[in-house]
């Protein structure tokens, strides 16, 4: 039934900035991007016109990072739980989670220490990107395998 799954979107009130937190902070790369006319309905926004920019991982994985231009944008509820039902979050692997919890603040990003955790297959926390969307990062023991 499904031929690709080639990206997700996050909606975010800056595009340039959000654009830096993933490539210069996070290691992603400027892929296609631009302005859209037309999509109002779609976005239920009727008249909106989207400005897009796709992040691109080398190690896999694209992020539509996009806002509606001539809108305000509306910002999800601060503070949700991670059981809140649409509750979204990425999962990055890292070679050391302290670097990687340090490079998200100097980014405009927040790690969120009180998450810190120890599991068997390797330490790992909660971060937010600048928007608030929730970014674990792990640090394994032994090799990445993959889910």
């Amino acid at each position: 039934m499904i031929l690709a799954f080639p990206h997700f979107g996050i909606c975010v009130r800056d595009l340039a900035a959000s654009t830096r937190f993933y490539v210069e902070g996070l290691g992603f790369e400027v892929a296609q991007g631009g302005r859209a006319e037309g999509v109002g309905e779609l976005l239920s926004l009727p008249g909106a016109v989207a400005r897009t920019q796709f992040v691109r991982h080398p190690a896999g994985g694209t992020i539509e990072l996009w806002n509606a231009e001539n809108r305000d944008t509306a910002m999800a509820p601060a503070g949700q739980p991670a059981n809140a039902a649409g509750r979204l979050h990425l999962c990055l692997i890292v070679e050391d989670l302290d670097a990687a919890a340090a490079r998200i603040a100097a980014f405009g990003g927040r790690p969120l220490e009180g998450s810190r955790t120890r599991q068997d297959y390797g330490d790992l926390m909660f971060c937010e990107d600048p928007d608030g969307v929730r970014i674990e990062i792990i640090q394994m023991r032994g090799e990445w395998g993959g889910y």
